[in-house]
């Protein structure tokens, strides 16, 4: 098995990790695909954690472009955003798993408490099909595992949901 895994954060990953112990780390690679991540610093920030836990577990990371305007020719409005978010970042994993001689996807989110995973499960499904790929999902996923030691964002990574977070903290009841 060769494994493309799309990962949206450092903390999803090690959660993917821990919930793949059986494989072989040495043959996958983390594909680090995620325009939807707003702003740029926010970005760079998870990177630099992806990047760390990529060092120290000595698995392979792929970085394409950052160009959000992927996300927002897809997501017209915060409204109903997340499928269209996740099927973005789901086919584009997939074309590059399919381009680069990987024979299995999976993906980070569904590692997230804050995700719908059986959604994201059928968008992954989807694309690997449609990509001659097959779908790698850990039998069980690590959802509480305790993780530190490196940057942890407070929202999904968008600006909707940034601006979301932020009205729930500043919010007068």
């Amino acid at each position: 098995m060769k494994l493309l895994l799309h990962a949206c954060c450092a903390d999803c990953t090690l959660k993917f990790i821990a919930s793949s112990k059986d494989l072989n780390l040495k043959s996958f690679a983390v594909y680090y695909y995620n325009p939807n991540i707003h702003p740029r610093s926010e970005y760079l920030t998870r990177l630099k954690a992806i990047q760390q836990i990529c060092t120290e577990n000595k698995v392979k990371l792929v970085i394409p472009n950052w160009q959000p305007q992927d996300y927002f020719s897809v997501v017209k409005s915060p409204k109903n955003r997340c499928p269209h978010c996740w099927n973005l970042r789901l086919s584009k994993s997939a074309q590059y798993a399919k381009d680069n001689g990987f024979t299995h996807l999976s993906s980070t989110l569904l590692t997230s408490h804050y995700q719908d995973s059986q959604k994201i499960t059928s968008l992954l499904q989807k694309n690997c099909q449609e990509n001659s790929l097959e779908v790698f999902i850990p039998t069980h996923v690590c959802k509480d595992l305790e993780t530190k030691g490196f940057y942890k964002q407070f929202f999904c990574g968008c600006c909707h949901s940034l601006t979301e977070r932020y009205q729930e903290k500043y919010s007068t009841s």
